[in-house]
């Protein structure tokens, strides 16, 4: 990729991100701004008396994503990563490197540029390529279809294996390396050339290669794809600025919810809590009233208890009276029935007499049957 080249996009953080290596998954962004060889430029190079000579390991796939990782992560925020100077975007990168790394192997600035720097360059070689194979429209070929083609153009022009599939695979769904080229939104024009040799595809600024139809060998004519652009500070800040105000409206809304739920929730507490206090009072209320009623009840036993005690009183103090008045008339009797016995009736006249030993004869059997049979 051209060093040339200076555009600034946004990112969302893709170091949290294990994107699927199947070519196809990725989705295209019908609104995402995009540019190809969007980077910063690369430092003159140093003379060739202070380069070291001894060359460090070669760079792990793990270590590419982590790269690429770390450049979108830096260069790409259209708030804080547009002003920033070539020296203070790569000590970031640096930065972020060595933060997230996992490997032991040391890397320099130098090395992290170079190796970008060959990153970019073969990535955007592939997107053109694989942009121009989308633009043959084929009917029957698939996403993979058209991958594996690309593949293969890449391989047949560059002389090598496209060796760098597991960072395409990070930046394919970034602006910098989305064309839009759906049919909803067409961006492409094509220019066709006077002359009957068709010339290479050029991809918005990006390295011109010489691309050729797999199917009829032949070469497309000039075809530019046309790129959208990234929104400006101004723009994102203006938006972010929008996204927080409608975010703190939000959150008064859901405050304002909140306190309006405690209240009531406060309400409803205070109305139980009466309640409780009510249904409390009442079966205390119900309870005396048992008590009271309870008391009398046992008042009135005890009232009744005495009654029928003076009463049973009464009724043996009138059994004791009886019982001596019969004592008393049976003394009586006994002391008339003993008169009448000590009478002496001989001397009597005939009539008083037959009287009064009638009546001691009365006597007599009234005794005997009184005692009973022997």
């Amino acid at each position: 990729m051209d060093s040339q080249d200076h555009g600034h996009m946004y990112f969302t953080n893709l170091l949290s991100q294990d994107p699927q290596l199947d070519p196809t998954s990725g989705g295209q962004s019908g609104s995402s701004p995009m540019t190809l060889g969007d980077s910063p430029p690369l430092p003159p190079n140093e003379p060739i008396g202070i380069r070291k000579s001894v060359r460090g390991a070669n760079f792990t796939p793990e270590e590419d994503k982590l790269l690429v990782s770390a450049w979108l992560n830096c260069s790409l925020d259209a708030v804080q990563g547009t002003d920033q100077k070539h020296s203070q975007l790569w000590e970031k990168i640096f930065e972020y490197f060595q933060q997230y790394k996992e490997t032991t192997n040391e890397r320099t600035i130098k090395s992290l540029i170079h190796r970008w720097s060959v990153i970019q360059k073969a990535t955007n070689k592939f997107c053109a390529k694989l942009a121009q194979i989308e633009g043959l429209n084929q009917s029957g070929m698939t996403d993979q279809d058209k991958f594996d083609k690309a593949k293969i153009m890449y391989q047949s022009l560059e002389k090598c294996t496209f060796q760098f599939e597991h960072c395409w695979h990070l930046l394919k769904d970034q602006p910098k390396w989305i064309w839009r080229a759906t049919k909803e939104d067409p961006k492409r024009r094509k220019t066709m050339s006077p002359s009957p040799t068709p010339t290479p595809t050029r991809c918005s600024a990006a390295t011109e290669d010489s691309v050729f139809d797999l199917e009829t060998e032949t070469v497309i004519e000039n075809e530019v794809i046309e790129l959208d652009r990234p929104m400006g500070r101004k723009a994102e800040k203006g938006k972010r600025k929008a996204q927080g105000r409608q975010a703190e409206e939000n959150f008064q809304l859901r405050k304002m919810k909140y306190t309006m739920l405690e209240e009531s929730r406060a309400q409803e507490k205070e109305f139980y809590r009466l309640k409780a206090e009510k249904m409390e009072y009442d079966k205390e209320k119900e309870e005396k009233k048992l008590r009271l009623e309870d008391e009398r009840l046992r008042l009135e036993a005890e009232k009744i208890k005495i009654e029928a005690a003076k009463e049973q009183s009464k009724i043996r103090q009138e059994d004791e009276r009886l019982r001596l008045e019969a004592e008393k008339v049976e003394l009586a009797k006994k002391e008339s029935d003993q008169r009448i016995m000590m009478m002496d009736v001989s001397v009597m006249p005939e009539m008083q007499r037959l009287y009064f030993e009638q009546l001691q004869r009365e006597i007599i059997m009234r005794r005997s049957h009184a005692q009973g049979p022997d």
